[in-house]
This record gives structure tokens, sequence and C-alpha cells, in this order.
């Protein structure tokens, strides 16, 4: 565990079928003295076997597991939740894939510091590895986001990587709708109707060679299209409160 005198931060790694190399995270994260909770969300039996060794052999891991496959948004949920209630006053979600620069933790642990009423998050720097059809849906994406926040403020709403607040995020995830792979995108839109400040940091990323994806094309997107429909609709609702605020930034 990471402590300073008002901050407790742990580490919250949803898990679906990547318990392979999962463990090489959990470990690069607990040896930066960090408690991480691996989120089991539906694995199969024989993926529950691995990942049970795993919070065997790597201290300071908490495993908790799911009967059901509930999608990511679930998994990070109830991990952000345990979390909560197990006395943490922040929570870096990581991804389980190994995709993510995990030399990065330092800054963005002290950048939670500098910043402790902030959301920490991730924008991505890719190298050769990245699907082109991943950099154009991220595209369509952050336009959407920026028009449902009418702000540019948002420069990534996919990224994984990010640290949490927990009071303040623990009460908005009644809010969610999409609890799959939209989550990582309403959150954020949620977080900034409700006013929380954001800072946003480069990291590298890359995707492994033969990676497994639990993106579903067509059910995923047709799910976060519905989803950005519903919050454009919210962005209606809140329209003078959000231009209100856009006045007062800019005034």
């Amino acid at each position: 565990m990471r402590e300073t005198a008002s901050i407790k931060l742990c580490a919250v790694i949803p898990v679906y079928r990547h318990e392979n190399t999962v463990k090489a995270v959990a470990e690069s994260v607990v040896a930066k003295g960090i408690h991480v909770f691996l989120i089991d969300d539906g694995n199969t039996a024989e993926a529950k076997n691995v990942l049970n060794g795993i919070a065997n052999e790597v201290p300071e891991t908490t495993l908790i597991s799911y009967s059901k496959n509930g999608g990511k948004g679930f998994a990070v949920a109830e991990g952000l939740k345990a979390a909560h209630n197990a006395g943490y006053t922040h929570a870096l979600q990581i991804d389980a894939d190994g995709q993510h620069d995990l030399n990065a933790i330092d800054f963005f642990w002290k950048a939670a510091r500098k910043h402790n009423e902030n959301l920490i998050s991730a924008f991505p720097q890719y190298d050769e590895s990245v699907p082109k059809a991943r950099l154009q849906g991220r595209k369509v994406t952050n336009f959407w986001v920026a028009v449902e926040t009418l702000s540019r403020d948002i420069p990534d709403s996919m990224c994984g990587f990010r640290v949490y607040p927990l009071d303040t995020v623990v009460p908005v995830l009644k809010k969610i709708r999409d609890f799959r792979m939209g989550f990582d995108i309403e959150i954020l839109v949620r977080l900034k109707w409700a006013g929380v400040k954001m800072n946003f940091y480069p990291i590298k990323v890359n995707y492994p060679e033969n990676g497994i994806s639990n993106f579903r094309v067509f059910k995923d997107n047709v799910a976060i299209s519905w989803m950005h429909t519903k919050l454009c609709c919210g962005m209606i609702i809140r329209l003078p409160i959000l231009i209100g605020r856009k006045i007062k930034k800019n005034g």
C-alpha cells in the first residue's frame, strides 16, 4: 500500500481471459508498494485456478471472483467499491494484458498526491503495434465526448490507466449504465458533469503480439453508440449548467 498523510493508494486490475499475462502486471505493481485487487470477471474454472495461484504467490494481492462475466466496467466498478470499503482513498486502474508502460506508475502516483481531489488519467502514445481501426474508433468517441461535455478537456476517454479519487467516484458509479466496454468513457463524462477536475498525462501503450482482445466488435460498438445517444440527451438536460461553467471558466 502506498500511503501519505491523507492518501492510500491501491490498484484495481480487471481480469477476463488474461490470466497468463496478469501475473507480471501484478508483480510489477506490488513491487512499487501498492496493494492489488484482482477482479476475476467470470473466468473459466481453469483460469480461476491460475488466478488463485497468483493471489497466493504474489504478496499484497486480493482476488475477488465472480461466477459470471459482467464486463470490464462491472469488474472495475466492483474493484473500486471493494477498495473504498477497505479504506483506500485512491485506486489505480490498470489493464491485465500488459499493454501499459508500468514505469509510469510512479509519475501518476506523484500526480495524484499533488492533485488529490482530481481524476488522474493517461492518454496513450501508441507505437506501430496499434490496430488502425482502434485509432479511428477513438477519434470518433473522443469527438462525441467533447460534444457531451461541451469541452475539449478530455483528450482521451478510453485509456484504462487512471487514478480515481474514491470518495468522489464511488457515488457516481450508481449512475453508470454501460458496465462493459463503454464504462471507461461514461465514467469520465459523468465525472465531468459532476464538476470533477481531471489531469491527463501521456503513457506509452503497446499492443502485445497475439494479444487477446475482449472487445466484441458488433455488440460493443452498438452498445457504445447507444450510450453516446443517452449521454447526448443527458448533456441537453444539463445544458444550462454546462454552459454556465464554461462561461465562468472563460470569464
